[in-house]
């Protein structure tokens, strides 16, 4: 692999530079070799400081919570340009079941959408979850986006017939939360069908919709001075081409916010945290501004917090209620 494209090297390249720049800029006394010297100083520094921020923002999570495993649950290892993702299928309510589809949120795992896969289960639906790649078991990425998180979940959700029968499913849902409802809005956008399998809706659970809310607070929490962001954007569009030359440079990151984005092309509802603790309002604001409303259900959840995975009743009762308006489902 090479060195340079791996997510920390130049960070720490420039930082080896920085030190042994200044370790023989104060080690000599001569005058004129250090007027030489701190150019070469600043310069590495400048450097190291932008490449670890952009190294930061890149960064992969972890794989700290478990995945389920077992039960009712069947596990799949499907491989997309030579990462694993883990898929779980269940299909106990048979063949002739609607199938809804779970895309979890950053740093989560097939355990934290669960319980809400469990209600629908009860309701007499099939259901599958996606863990993204590099969460779970799904593989390792080095420098994580959510631009290949699209890709890997649109692959296996055109190949969604290897891993469960679909040939008799009446409907098919995608439910995102958090993260999830980003990539299922991206995907809808493009996509009206799932491996030949009508997208009859989209739920989005308090969704991140605007990815720049995300870059202003690494930029905040870094403390990257105002002078330094456009700087450090051209080094994140660097990467960014390196893993998607198809993208294009631009001076803002509208095109990784909604609507350029995308939004889902499918009737949707959108179930958010009143009190979200993690995004805010800001992204559910964003869509109801730009959603098209005679296709969009907005509902705001005063008993609902951003992660909270267990049952919440609030949320189950305005779930039944949008779809018990699709006549083809037969809701337990």
């Amino acid at each position: 692999m090479d060195l340079m494209n791996r997510r920390w090297s130049r960070g720490l390249l420039f930082t080896s530079a920085f030190l042994c720049l200044i370790s023989v800029f104060f080690y000599t006394d001569e005058s004129l070799y250090r007027i030489f010297i701190l150019p070469l100083v600043l310069y590495a520094l400048y450097n190291s400081y932008l490449e670890l921020v952009v190294a930061k923002i890149f960064i992969s999570p972890n794989n700290s919570k478990p995945s389920i495993e077992g039960g009712i649950w069947d596990s799949h290892l499907p491989q997309f340009k030579s990462l694993r993702s883990h898929i779980l299928t269940t299909n106990v309510n048979g063949e002739n079941a609607p199938i809804v589809i779970f895309i979890h949120g950053w740093r989560s795992t097939s355990l934290s959408v669960v319980d809400r896969a469990e209600w629908f289960i009860e309701k007499g639906w099939n259901a599958v979850i996606i863990e993204l790649i590099g969460h779970g078991k799904s593989s390792h990425i080095d420098r994580w986006n959510a631009i290949s998180a699209v890709e890997h979940v649109e692959h296996h959700l055109n190949h969604l017939d290897t891993f469960i029968d679909i040939s008799h499913s009446p409907e098919l849902f995608v439910y995102g939360h958090s993260m999830g409802g980003f990539i299922a809005s991206r995907i809808s956008s493009t996509n009206s069908k799932v491996n030949n399998l009508q997208w009859t809706g989209t739920i989005l659970e308090s969704p991140l919709m605007m990815y720049s809310e995300i870059y202003d607070e690494i930029a905040n929490t870094l403390l990257v001075p105002k002078i330094l962001r456009k700087p450090l954007l051209r080094r994140v569009y660097r990467e960014v081409l390196q893993m998607h030359p198809e993208v294009q440079v631009e001076d803002t990151l509208e095109q990784f916010n909604i609507p350029k984005w995308g939004l889902p092309r499918a009737p949707t509802l959108c179930l958010q945290a009143s009190n979200d603790n993690r995004l805010g309002r800001i992204h559910y604001d964003a869509l109801h501004q730009h959603a098209e409303h005679s296709r969009t259900t907005f509902h705001l959840i005063e008993t609902l917090s951003h992660s909270g995975a267990k049952r919440n009743a609030e949320r189950e009762n305005l779930l039944l209620n949008w779809l018990s308006e699709f006549d083809s489902l037969l809701l337990k």
